[in-house]
């Protein structure tokens, strides 16, 4: 699961295009298609509230869902 919290973040850094939030939400949607369903949940709704929120706290929204969901994802296993 690390690998993939690592992956996430490299993505999350690399993008570009529509705007720093949109482009969060959209690798957050990335990741939940490739998650557990939990921390798919997870990564969704966090996907949702980067799209209503600002710019300014994108990067910390995702950090934050991505520690949810790793510790989601391992409860499932």
């Amino acid at each position: 699961m690390k690998a993939a919290l690592t992956f996430l973040t490299l993505l999350l850094a690399g993008c570009g295009g529509s705007g720093p939030a949109e482009n969060t939400a959209a690798q957050l949607d990335n990741a939940a298609e490739q998650s557990t369903p939990g921390a798919a949940e997870v990564l969704e709704n966090a996907a949702d509230r980067v799209r209503e929120g600002d710019d300014a706290n994108a990067a910390a929204e995702a950090n934050q869902a991505m520690n949810q969901a790793a510790n989601v994802a391992a409860s499932e296993r």
